[in-house]
């Protein structure tokens, strides 16, 4: 054999050692869990801007007009802890509304009614 065949076989030889060194059982593909929904319902006189914070982290979902309704994703990274809180507050700054720490498992579904007296709202986990 000549000398370039030889490097040839030794590069694949290693190439193949070091594809199997590098699989592990964490390349297995990972089922993917339920994302949580958040449902806004908005009775308060001003668009207000929705909020989750969870994990030291806080992330804006949105908008939602008065009157109107809308439905987030909460971010999975922000529920490694299980828990979140959610918060509104006006557009145009203002007073604002926070619900409290609620325990998320996945795939569940909150729903986050704006009162009209802000104080009231409520956002509970849907059974």
């Amino acid at each position: 054999m000549h000398r370039g065949q030889w490097i040839l076989i030794a590069g694949l030889a290693l190439a193949v050692a070091c594809a199997h060194a590098g699989a592990s059982d964490t390349d297995e593909p990972q089922p993917t869990l339920a994302p949580v929904r958040v449902e806004v319902l908005n009775h308060y006189a001003l668009p207000m801007e929705i909020y989750v914070a969870g994990a030291g982290a806080t992330y804006r979902l949105g908008i939602v007009a008065p009157e109107m309704t809308a439905t987030f994703v909460v971010p999975q990274n922000l529920l490694a802890k299980g828990s979140a809180e959610f918060r509104a507050q006006p557009t145009a700054r203002g007073p604002s509304f926070r619900s409290g720490e609620l325990l998320l498992a996945p795939g569940a579904i909150v729903d986050f009614v704006i009162a009209s007296v802000l104080f009231s709202s409520n956002a509970t986990i849907r059974p």
